[in-house]
């Protein structure tokens, strides 16, 4: 569903503790490019037997792209190199944009993780530990390039039984202040993992379960009659385990939502974490994962087979929007950012990401801080400002590390190209 109207990229910028040598940081780049080669491709489109086209990879060993300064170039594009990603580099920070269809949160993950070590090693040790960390040279595993929708699917699928969920809060139709559609703004909220993980453990919570009580409590604040809806968290799962492929590339992202019911309304902390945790296990059931993961690609089959390019990304689209009606908040943890020996030159981890959602949280660990990215389409701080009231009741100290327009990298009009040159390709 990518285009004009959601470009469907992602960025991740690394605040370092000095600034960035762009030098360094293009051979940095050029080595972790050699140890991802399932990373090197294009966009390209194939014409089946039926004349029907499929969007598929072409090899592309081309060199990513390297920039100084905060723009991003236009991914897809000749200005990339044709490749579904791309570097910018300024003051302190390197950051990775990425088109969505190339690997997800985690795969991204990996490549910075890469990146990081190769930069550090030669600015600053060149005895830098590796463990734990891809680096050039690596024997590629087949669990690494397997595409697991080529694996044999599980005979028999019994997905556990879910209770069923109230009416969701939509934030597009009820907010308390008015849209601002065409604009999103990110806020980065730096606390301190110490403290966050000790409050974490205190009321029996994960970080992801905490953070989905407290957004759902800030909703309530300012929705206390629940009229128009129920505030409901659609929190991202990661589906390799469930698929038996934990070094999957690809992107293997599912959800899970957690209604914050009525009922729940005046109970403490620790009874609202245990509600919503309840909720999280039994949509996480393996099965359950199974059924979600299979049934959204029988989907994008049948949508396969629709011959137009551009009505499929249509009903894609139609049907994205439909999604909204389903939660109110979208919220997104990965886990600690792992970056080894190389993660004490790291001060946080930012993220920059489009969503159906008119709030959307994603979360990162590293360099002893949580960076809570709050993104808005919204003109008025009242959503944010009951949410950080909420980590002050908690006793979480924060600090507002930057807030502005989110800022994506465009991707080039791929869909008209292709369409007029899939002769060429059959």
């Amino acid at each position: 569903m990518a285009g004009k109207e959601s470009s469907q990229t992602v960025r991740l910028t690394l605040h370092l503790q000095d600034d960035v040598d762009g030098a360094i940081l293009k051979e940095a780049v050029e080595a972790t490019r050699q140890r991802y080669p399932y990373h090197q491709v294009r966009l390209c489109t194939r014409g089946d037997e039926q004349g029907i086209a499929h969007y598929a990879f072409d090899d592309n060993p081309l060199p990513w792209v390297v920039t100084a300064g905060r723009q991003q170039v236009v991914l897809l594009s000749q200005t990339a190199n044709h490749h579904l990603l791309a570097f910018a580099w300024w003051d302190d920070c390197i950051a990775l944009d990425w088109f969505y269809p190339l690997t997800d949160g985690t795969g991204a993950y990996c490549i910075l993780r890469t990146l990081l070590y190769e930069y550090c090693r030669r600015r600053y040790d060149s005895t830098l530990n590796s463990a734990g960390i891809p680096v050039t040279g690596d024997d590629i595993s087949e669990e690494e390039t397997v595409d697991p929708l080529t694996l044999p699917r599980p005979d028999c699928i019994r997905p556990q039984p879910v209770p069923d969920k109230p009416k969701a809060l939509n934030l597009f139709t009820d907010a308390v202040v008015p849209l601002r559609e065409d604009e999103r703004e990110v806020i980065h909220i730096r606390v301190s993992e110490h403290e966050l993980m000790e409050r974490v453990r205190s009321c029996g919570a994960t970080p992801a379960s905490l953070f989905a009580v407290l957004l759902s409590r800030a909703v309530s604040r300012l929705h206390p009659d629940f009229s128009s809806g129920v505030p409901t968290i659609s929190l991202a799962v990661n589906l390799r385990k469930a698929t038996g492929t934990p070094l999957a590339h690809q992107p293997m992202v599912g959800s899970v939502t957690i209604p914050f019911r009525e009922e729940m309304l005046g109970r403490s902390l620790e009874e609202q974490v245990s509600d919503c945790r309840q909720w999280i296990a039994l949509q996480n059931h393996r099965d359950n994962l199974l059924a979600y993961y299979y049934g959204m690609h029988d989907g994008m089959a049948q949508l396969e087979q629709i011959p137009s390019l551009a009505m499929r990304h249509q009903l894609l689209t139609e049907a994205h929007q439909a999604l909204r009606q389903h939660s109110t908040v979208s919220l997104s943890y990965v886990g600690r950012a792992a970056m080894g020996a190389a993660e004490r030159y790291v001060r946080e981890i930012q993220t920059e990401a489009t969503s159906l959602h008119a709030i959307l949280v994603e979360v990162s660990a590293a360099g002893g801080s949580f960076c809570i990215s709050f993104m808005q389409m919204f003109a008025e701080d009242n959503y944010l400002n009951a949410f950080l009231n909420e980590l002050s009741q908690q006793g979480i100290d924060y600090e507002i590390a930057d807030r502005h327009k989110v800022m994506l990298a465009p991707i080039s009009d791929y869909r008209e190209k292709m369409d007029i040159n899939i002769n060429e390709r059959r």
